[in-house]
């Protein structure tokens, strides 16, 4: 390919015709983006308020919420899971069935703390942190 070579006055013009091409991409893909997440939380949106319009930040705001509240019942789930263990695991096993349990909590708890290191919400610090670390990461038009 021959390089192509592009006089000074055409690039302002060039991307002053870009820009509001790339800002209704970018538009469009929070929009679409929103969407979704109101799609998924659906039934919530039916608990609170049914028939009214939800604005965009609404849908921001009930989704960060539904996330703390399920991290919130993770971590008591998981807490839960952890009691069962130490105390099926204070007496001598004398049943099979009670070995079975034990194992059953167990797995169950290996699997508790795996989830909890692969999805902790970091406290602000850290999130304002990994914001910058992971720039790569946002989705660009360009």
């Amino acid at each position: 390919m021959t390089p192509t070579i592009i006089s000074k006055e055409l690039l302002p013009l060039n991307n002053k015709l870009r820009k509001p091409m790339v800002e209704k991409m970018r538009r469009d893909h929070m929009n679409s983006s929103i969407e979704q997440l109101k799609c998924l939380l659906a039934p919530e949106f039916l608990k609170q308020q049914p028939d009214s319009k939800h604005e965009k930040a609404d849908i921001l705001e009930m989704t960060l919420n539904f996330l703390q509240c399920s991290h919130a019942v993770n971590q008591g789930f998981s807490r839960c899971v952890d009691e069962i263990v130490h105390f099926l695991s204070k007496d001598e096993m004398k049943t099979q069935s009670q070995r079975r349990l034990l194992k059953h909590f167990q797995n169950l708890q290996t699997s508790c703390e795996q989830n909890r290191r692969e999805s902790v919400l970091p406290d602000q610090k850290t999130f304002s942190k990994e914001i910058n670390v992971n720039k790569s990461a946002i989705w660009r038009p360009w």
